[in-house]
């Protein structure tokens, strides 16, 4: 029902929903309303009272509005459900939602696997004591998960029969240990192939620029593509680094660039007095490629990017020395 009231909250004018209540048709109508739009009742009466300010919620404040029976709050109810139904399924279609559970499930994955593949070369590393626990880190998890015994293990990474052996059950455990190890790498491997796969898709430049999977965090953390397009290049350039923002407001100096910009080898491998420069350039240039993404301009080539490579040798070669202290 759409009503019409004056500031007396008199009632002026009302029109009932007269044509067949359907669960079907109460969803279709319930989604017009979730999007804004006024039901045809409402917009009849718009056109006879245009001076008449439109109130999605006056059914909850009006005490004269009519109670629902129980055929219709059973309508309703069901009709709700239908809607959350569709909402869900039309999230598979969102891109940005899509990338947030893939980083999500690819940060969860490698703090998984990097906390398990240490645990399993230090506990190996008590019955191997020559074994190179840097230089052998790739091979000990495989060895140990396809070996039948800690000694056959110790044969094939080219170590000594070790000389204290682990009992049935460490040695079970152990092994299961390593397995376990191999299978989150396996996952870790999937989650981003799928995760470069997808940025590459929706920000492709932006993934040119940044590699996908930094472009793919960028996109999550800024709370999608949209909202990341029309962030400033500024808050761009710290996006990511919570930490080193709480810091600088307890009296810290300002962050000069986020974890992801830190990653790229044109500022971590750049001496630091020139790092927060190359941070600031290319957030701006990370800015503009994202919105080449999103507002589908002719994404970029290797020629755009290896101008963008030489003008941060530019900026290192401009300041070969740090500045002087005052």
């Amino acid at each position: 029902m759409a009503r019409v009231v004056d500031d007396d909250t008199n009632i002026v004018d009302e029109i009932l929903w007269s044509s067949k209540r359907s669960v079907g048709a109460l969803t279709d109508r319930l989604e017009q309303l979730q999007s804004g739009a006024l039901s045809p009742e409402a917009r009849t009466l718009a056109d006879r009272f245009p001076d008449a300010l439109p109130d999605s919620m006056a059914a909850l404040s009006d005490p004269q509005w009519p109670e629902l029976d129980d055929d219709e709050n059973t309508i309703l109810s069901t009709a709700s459900a239908r809607l959350a139904k569709r909402g869900v399924a039309s999230s598979a279609a969102d891109p940005d939602r899509r990338l947030d559970m893939l980083s999500g499930a690819t940060s969860e994955l490698r703090t998984a696997w990097g906390t398990s593949e240490s645990r399993c070369v230090e506990w190996a590393g008590l019955f191997l004591p020559d074994a190179d626990l840097d230089g052998q880190r790739d091979e000990i998890p495989s060895s140990l998960a396809e070996a039948e015994s800690i000694a056959v293990a110790a044969a094939s990474l080219g170590l000594q029969t070790p000389e204290h052996l682990p009992g049935e059950q460490e040695w079970d455990a152990l092994r299961t240990h390593a397995r376990g190890v191999i299978e989150l790498a396996d996952r870790l491997e999937s989650a981003e192939q799928a995760t470069r796969s997808l940025a590459q898709q929706h920000v492709p430049t932006l993934s040119l620029l940044v590699g996908p999977l930094g472009a793919a965090k960028m996109v999550t953390l800024a709370g999608g593509r949209e909202r990341l397009a029309r962030m400033p290049s500024g808050s761009l350039q710290v996006l990511g680094a919570s930490g080193a923002m709480a810091a600088h407001r307890r009296g810290a100096p300002p962050p000069k660039h986020s974890p992801i910009l830190f990653s790229l080898p044109q500022v971590s491998r750049a001496p630091r007095w020139v790092r927060g420069k190359i941070a600031r350039y290319l957030a701006g240039k990370c800015s503009i490629a994202v919105r080449v993404d999103h507002f589908n301009g002719e994404p970029w080539g290797d020629e755009q990017i290896d101008e963008i490579n030489q003008e941060c040798q530019k900026i290192k070669d401009r300041f070969p020395k740090p500045p002087k202290r005052r």
